[in-house]
């Protein structure tokens, strides 16, 4: 099933520049996941870009928790759809599915790359050297994370059941229907009490 891959062009919706809208989708088979269609829309233009990921069987809606201690905790893959929501509440770190939510899959280093790279265009950004300071003492400890001196929590929630991260100590439970309908809007679950309740 690797590399079952479609192309094509389109005019793009976005800036109307004929034949620049290239839709790319590949097909892959992740390991203990199961088939995705990963689906990647890019105008040669005006560089609009959009990726998802799809699974091509049905899953149930679920939360993963990662407790990230160490370095090899870093390479554990990650399926984000544009559905799911990442939490690492140890860093204030909370990113909402959207509009322009990209899919993607990767591992969990990527994932603090990602954040890292918001970090530093919300730094070019920023009002205040307050919120400068917290966005440098955020990106301080996803390097510590990275490096294996610092630990936190990697939660991924998707109401559709379409994103996981993958590997040995990934904690996994069936979203309620309850929490589904406050997922669909907009409510994010923390799930901070049931932490709480464990320590």
């Amino acid at each position: 099933m690797e590399n079952v891959q479609n192309v094509q062009r389109l005019d793009c919706p976005v800036c109307g520049s004929k034949g620049s809208f290239v839709i790319t989708t590949h097909q892959i088979d992740i390991p203990y996941f199961g088939p995705v269609l990963e689906t990647t829309m890019i105008c040669e233009k005006c560089n609009f870009r959009r990726s998802d990921v799809f699974p091509l069987e049905v899953r149930e809606p679920k939360r993963y928790k990662l407790k990230i201690k160490s370095e090899k905790d870093l390479n554990k893959r990650v399926v984000r759809s544009s559905s799911a929501y990442i939490q690492i509440p140890e860093l204030g770190v909370e990113i909402k599915p959207g509009p322009l939510a990209e899919g993607f899959v990767s591992n969990v280093e990527g994932v603090l790359n990602r954040v890292d790279n918001i970090l530093q265009t919300l730094i070019r950004w920023a009002e205040t050297e307050e919120q400068k300071k917290k966005a440098e003492e955020i990106r301080e400890r996803i390097k510590k994370l990275k490096e294996g001196k610092d630990e936190a929590t990697l939660i991924l929630i998707d109401p559709l059941g379409h994103s996981a991260i993958i590997g040995e100590g990934v904690e996994e439970e069936i979203l309620s229907e309850e929490e589904v309908e406050k997922l669909k809007e907009g409510i994010v679950i923390m799930d901070l009490d049931k932490e709480k309740e464990k320590k």
